[in-house]
């Protein structure tokens, strides 16, 4: 029976370390961190992950904003908000809730938050500065998917990890940050599942990370006895949450596993926090 990850102890840990920082930061600096969200229209999903950003920030101590648009926006005025935001020297971090209308590039959105104020880790610059090794502002989902295989002392190293899912967001800088630990990196989607060989890879795997939004796919019987499996997926179902991975069934089989809820969605919020931690030291180092 797998050992299965307390996301919220790993979670909590983080964001006290956040806090810790910034009780010592702060007397030399006039301006606390500060994190502004902006939404556009309204989405019961978006409000849920605001609130949840909203309760770290209070425990950690960064004052949270909200900016609050109009579906009707254009992408052109969205832009503008956003440059505001980039120039207002009170502000650390900004993040831009999905999901987006319908007209509204989310890459472009991303492209136009200033790299130092990118909350979330997706600004080009950001996502390159993974290859090279010196990204210290890392996409939240993959960050808290190496946050919880370091916590849990996972040797990545040579090690084969399969990767399910290239989103531009989760699985490709994921494959990058696998590959800067010298781990031996697969990344499988629609193509590997059409062409036959996703069960294969899925069976090769030493560690397992599934994020592509599909209740269950993956099924406890593919996977690699003694594997690690990190499930990223949050799906509503019938009485419920579940993840990507059909979890009893994989916990027979993995030696570590991550529930959902309670595994890797805590993470990622502390790593949003961490973030801006880094954004807010960022601009206190620039005074």
């Amino acid at each position: 029976m797998a050992d299965i990850v307390k996301g919220n102890e790993i979670a909590l840990g983080m964001k006290t370390a956040v806090r810790e920082k910034i009780l010592r930061v702060r007397p030399g600096s006039e301006m606390p961190p500060k994190l502004v969200s902006v939404s556009v229209g309204r989405s019961g999903d978006a409000e849920i992950y605001v609130n949840m950003q909203r309760k770290a920030a209070d425990f950690t101590g960064i004052e949270f904003s909200t900016l609050e648009l109009e579906p009707s926006i254009s992408q052109r005025e969205l832009a503008g908000q956003i440059e505001k935001l980039n120039a207002d020297r009170t502000v650390s971090a900004i993040i831009v809730q999905k999901p987006l209308p319908g007209g509204i590039d989310h890459s472009a959105v991303a492209a136009s938050i200033a790299p130092d104020k990118d909350a979330e880790g997706i600004h080009p610059l950001n996502l390159g500065r993974i290859f090279r090794r010196q990204a210290d502002i890392v996409p939240c989902t993959p960050g808290a998917v190496m946050k919880i295989l370091s916590e849990r002392g996972v040797d990545l190293y040579g090690r084969e990890v399969v990767i399910i899912g290239h989103s531009a967001i989760v699985g490709k800088p994921l494959s990058m940050m696998m590959l800067n630990e010298m781990a031996t990196t697969t990344v499988c989607h629609i193509g590997t599942h059409e062409k036959g060989d996703l069960i294969s890879h899925i069976g090769k795997a030493d560690v397992l990370v599934v994020a592509v939004g599909k209740a269950e796919m993956v099924k406890g019987a593919w996977i690699k006895p003694g594997a690690v499996v990190v499930d990223v997926g949050i799906n509503k179902v019938a009485g419920g949450v579940v993840g990507d991975v059909e979890f009893d069934e994989a916990a027979e089989k993995a030696s570590l596993i991550t529930p959902v809820p309670g595994g890797v969605g805590p993470v990622t919020v502390s790593v949003l926090m961490r973030n801006v931690l880094r954004a807010y030291l960022k601009n206190v180092a620039r005074k």
